[in-house]
């Protein structure tokens, strides 16, 4: 698919609502595509603020004010007042979500964690498969332009299955999968540039600080070693899941 085809079932791909197999074909095509990436970073950040404006009350003041207007047959005035309050906040978050300021480096980590489960749950078919992650770091060569280094990070009693290109909001990633116990664990490797990862429940595993989130039933630990970004997803539990990064070695070279 080109991106003038896809760009007509983003909505519908944000909602959920495609059948299963357009969504692989929408799905493989954002993996390999930044431009439309962060087109859908764009939408779903206005429509999560979109959401959100919506669930806040009216002021107590401004129902009074209504009425009084109704009262006096000003209706249509108030009611003209009342849909352009809402229309010209959705344009001003539209200017600052499509122009962000150049100083905005913050990246909340409720978005890290939805992208990562998303991609965690939908089980899509590995280009590279195992047992052996080297090849998986080979592979990676001029696919994305950061180095893949699996074995900095090397997960004790972890069975390595494959690896697919991927992106995690607008940067590209490696995306790996292993199981450990029986359950899928999906390690995405990332290049944030710089961005900071905020929010979360924050905790010390040794030398690294870890961000811990959960989505649909899915915990994800996201944490930095250099200038790369590892966040690990899986249904093990959140104790089981912090063990496991905490037994992890990370090798230096």
């Amino acid at each position: 698919m080109n991106c003038k085809e896809v760009n007509k079932y983003l909505d519908a791909y944000i909602d959920e609502e495609l059948e299963a197999g357009l969504m692989l074909k929408v799905e493989e095509h954002l993996e390999s595509c930044q431009g439309c990436g962060s087109v859908v970073l764009v939408k779903r950040k206005l429509k999560r603020s979109l959401s959100e404006l919506g669930k806040t009350p009216a002021p107590d003041h401004l129902r009074r004010n209504i009425v009084s207007l109704s009262r006096r047959r000003q209706r249509g005035r108030a009611l003209l007042t009342y849909a352009a309050a809402p229309l010209a906040a959705a344009a001003a978050l539209v200017i600052i979500l499509v122009f962000p300021s150049e100083q905005q480096s913050d990246q909340p980590l409720a978005e890290v964690v939805e992208d990562v489960v998303n991609r965690h749950v939908r089980e899509l078919p590995m280009e590279v498969q195992g047992p052996d992650p080297a090849l998986a770091a080979s592979w990676f060569r001029g696919k994305v332009d950061f180095p893949v280094r699996p074995s900095r990070l090397n997960l004790k009693k972890a069975h390595f299955q494959g690896a697919r290109l991927s992106n995690v909001q607008s940067h590209q990633a490696a995306h790996m999968t292993y199981t450990v116990d029986g359950h899928r664990v999906t390690v995405m490797i990332f290049n944030p540039n710089r961005t900071l990862i905020t929010g979360g429940q924050p905790r010390n595993i040794g030398s690294k600080e870890v961000r811990l989130g959960r989505r649909n039933g899915f915990n994800v630990a996201v944490f930095f070693e250099g200038d790369m970004a590892y966040a690990i997803s899986s249904d093990l539990p959140q104790e089981r899941l912090v063990r496991l990064i905490a037994d992890s070695s990370i090798a230096q070279h």
